[in-house]
């Protein structure tokens, strides 16, 4: 079919798996543009709907009494939009009325869905609003699955991302799929409509997480807690597992549970909607993933060399719909091809409003929308002929004469609940209808709706908005504020490698970039995990201890690693070519300043700790320094690497080296370096002897996972993998090497048993140090 033709373009399954997908986008959006330049009344008159809209709401405001008929209209425009918008169906009167009759035995108002929303029980208070909204999920043994998983994610996500409410989005995705799935069952009996639950259950979890892993981490956060190459494999990972169908090659997986959390998740779908009989599913995801990572990745120079705004459309349109038509074959059991052409082609309405809502947020974090790219012209606001505003009313007043055929419910649904969300936007800062007029040079009609959703009162219109809408900010507000300890020990490292790379840029760039400082510089500014400072943020949440009182002690810790990163690097030690992904100081600098840069990191730390006296007493400080003065000195970390350089250079006829004595080498030179990150602070807070034992001995045998963990990665990884040389240990004694690596696992793992019951006995949370060492036991890093 010839690109712009007189109608939008008729998809069908078929064109899911075929360039057809992208030709039809680009039809319907040409088709948009000429029937808007055509038809300014029809959009004017759809814009003053929107102002009536709210002059409704403003009226109701003042009734003293809600009648039970209110209940009745309001919960059919509700049916109303969720036909047309979610489903792409004609909102017949006898569908909404099946619908409300449904209402107050399995389909409940948002208020009876959220009473009583507790998000101090986590995951399990909003599983318990679902089973109001969705009552048939009740006792099912899937929902308490469903509970485990959403409990998962809650503790695996980035802390930006919940605090920006992820928790809520990924709850109003996978119920859109169950609210679908209950929708297509209503007719049928109680036993069937729960067994259509029961299946389905696992793919809409696998969309909700899905949705925020990928959109709100992978594409839309910035900053270190996924770097750029484990950032490819996600993306080559979900490409090559939605295009084939086959398991993905778990080899360089990044070692981070959100990576995890994608591969199960594909794992999960393939199990529950085998490739070969549900491939439209995964030609619409892939379809949708692909264009929402190729809108991620554009730079505001690229939409301007494209030919400005209108060249988003077709991706936002892509990513939009689709994530609709997904909801739909994940739910639907005989979805209907016109349906779903007219869900493909309606969602694009609703993500435009969602752009102009985030306008700030987006902008603030360079991403790239129709309303971040900035404005050039009067009627075209970018110059190229679109107007992100004027579109975001002129394609709705679209989708209702050109998809839906003119129907007046599906007018009145759209403009009730768009003007609701506009309004609520509009009205929490005045200044924003303002900046809106400036920038767009809106029509009258746009001018009169924006100058009076400004000044309306928010809380009046929130409790307008949808019902999935109200659980997804309930959800997501209840779940934005989750305790620091209890998360993933990775992602807690995740969310702070940012601080933490930030207070020692600080104290790098304090010192200036000359003579031995450029060298301090280039060890401490290469990407490490920052493991010990991480232990130490570690112990500090567990312990309640305000991290700015302690940070002297953070950056010290992380001043004595990296020195003797640097001395075990050299020639004389394990003369090693790559550290942190890059090449070592030793061969970057020359190596007689490398040592001195390495000696006085040592000493600038001891420096640093002096300054802890002011938080803490003189006398605690002084014991800390000594401390680390001993467990850094001669008797410990430094005898440790000596017996790792002469253990096995012993002279011919010697004793074979024994297992204790490999471990006692662990002890000195590994467990030492956990011990100095840790118990400092036991002692700084003057926390009871036995404790802070048991925290040296959580340390010691911490350092034993940890150390032969790293053997059996040397023995079995790549240089590339670990961002350090591999096989650098051949002809060195180790765990691994020396007795085997069934004998090595078998003690790593006796040792990660004990430093378990080493956090067990200790009086305080330790969720964070006790999944640390599991994760030493399991790491691919």
């Amino acid at each position: 079919m010839e690109v712009g033709g007189p109608f939008p373009f008729p998809f069908s399954l078929s064109d899911l798996g075929s360039e057809n997908l992208v030709v039809g986008v680009q039809h319907t959006l040409a088709h948009f543009e000429r029937w808007r330049q055509n038809s300014p009344t029809v959009v004017a008159d759809h814009v003053e709907e929107y102002t009536r809209r709210l002059q409704e709401i403003t009226a109701g405001r003042f009734r003293r009494r809600v009648r039970r008929s209110d209940d009745r209209r309001r919960a059919a425009r509700e049916g109303r939009y969720f036909l047309a918008y979610n489903l792409g169906e004609l909102p017949t009167p006898a569908l909404v009325e099946h619908i409300v009759a449904g209402l107050p035995d399995r389909i409940p108002t948002a208020e009876a869905a959220l009473a009583g929303l507790d998000g101090n029980r986590g995951a399990s208070g909003v599983l318990d609003a679902l089973t109001r909204y969705v009552p048939d999920l009740r006792d099912m043994p899937e929902t308490a699955w469903l509970g485990e998983r959403l409990d998962r994610l809650y503790r695996i996500l980035p802390e930006p991302v919940v605090r920006a409410g992820g928790m809520g989005k990924a709850v109003r995705a996978a119920l859109g799929v169950l609210a679908i799935g209950a929708y297509d069952t209503l007719q049928a009996g109680p036993a069937a409509r729960r067994e259509h639950l029961r299946r389905i259950l696992p793919g809409a979890y696998a969309l909700g997480a899905a949705y925020v892993i990928v959109d709100d981490t992978l594409q839309d956060l910035t900053g270190q807690h996924l770097p750029p190459q484990d950032r490819q494999w996600c993306h080559a990972a979900i490409v090559h597992g939605l295009s084939t169908g086959t398991p993905v090659d778990v080899t360089g997986m990044p070692d981070h549970p959100l990576a995890e959390e994608l591969h199960e998740l594909h794992t999960l779908l393939l199990d529950t909607h085998p490739f070969t009989e549900n491939r439209h599913l995964y030609q619409a995801a892939e379809a949708m993933y692909l264009a929402q990572h190729r809108d991620s990745n554009r730079s505001a120079q690229d939409v301007v060399a494209a030919g400005g705004v209108a060249s988003l459309y077709p991706d936002v349109f892509l990513k939009a719909g689709l994530s609709r038509v997904v909801a739909n074959l994940l739910a639907r059991r005989q979805p209907r091809a016109e349906d779903w052409a007219r869900c493909l082609t309606t969602v694009f309405l609703g993500q435009l409003k969602d752009d102009l809502r985030d306008r700030e947020e987006d902008a603030r974090a360079g991403r790239v929308t129709p309303f971040t790219v900035p404005a050039q012209g009067s009627d075209a606001a970018d110059g190229t002929g679109a107007n992100p505003l004027h579109d975001l009313f002129a394609y709705e007043a679209y989708v209702v004469h050109e998809v839906f055929g003119g129907d007046a419910a599906v007018g009145e649904a759209l403009t009730y609940f768009g003007a609701v969300k506009l309004a609520r936007y509009l009205s929490a800062d005045p200044r924003r209808a303002v900046d809106l007029a400036e920038r767009y040079a809106p029509t009258p009609e746009v001018s009169r709706f924006l100058r009076l959703a400004s000044g309306l009162d928010r809380r009046t219109l929130t409790r307008h908005e949808p019902s999935d809408t109200q659980l997804k900010e309930r959800c997501g507000a209840a779940l934005d504020r989750r305790s620091q300890k209890d998360v993933d020990a990775r992602t807690f490292v995740a969310d702070r490698l940012g601080y933490i790379n930030a207070v020692i840029g600080d104290y790098t760039a304090r010192n200036g970039d000359s003579g031995l400082h450029r060298i301090v510089a280039y060890a401490l500014d290469a990407p490490g995990k920052r493991l010990r400072p991480a232990l130490g943020l570690m112990l500090a949440a567990e312990l309640d201890v305000d991290v700015a009182h302690v940070e002297p002690f953070i950056v010290a810790g992380e001043l004595f690693h990296t020195a003797s990163l640097i001395f075990d690097d050299l020639p004389a030690q394990d003369d090693a070519s790559v550290r942190r992904g890059r090449p070592t100081a030793h061969l970057v600098f020359d190596e007689g300043s490398v040592q001195l840069a390495a000696i006085s990191m040592i000493s600038s730390g001891f420096g640093l700790l002096a300054r802890l006296s002011d938080r803490y007493p003189a006398h605690r400080v002084t014991a800390v320094i000594d401390y680390l003065g001993r467990v850094l000195g001669p008797e410990h970390l430094c005898r440790g690497q000596d017996l790792d350089l002469h253990l096995h250079r012993g002279e011919a006829g010697a004793q074979p080296v024994t297992a204790a004595e490999v471990l006692r080498m662990y002890e000195l030179k590994t467990s030492a370096a956990i011990e100095a990150a840790l118990v400092p602070l036991m002692m700084l807070q003057d926390r009871p002897p036995e404790e802070t034992e048991l925290v040296r001995q959580y340390a010691r045998h911490a350092g034993i996972v940890f150390q032969i963990r790293d053997d059996i990665l040397d023995l079995t990884s790549s240089t590339e993998c670990l961002g350090k040389d591999a096989g650098n240990d051949t002809g060195k004694v180790n765990m691994a090497r020396t007795f085997g690596q069934a004998e090595a696992q078998q003690i790593m793992h006796s040792n990660l048993d004990a430093a378990v019951a080493c956090c067990t006995q200790l009086p305080f949370d330790t969720q964070l140090l006790e999944g640390a060492v599991t994760h030493f036991a399991r790491r691919t890093r």
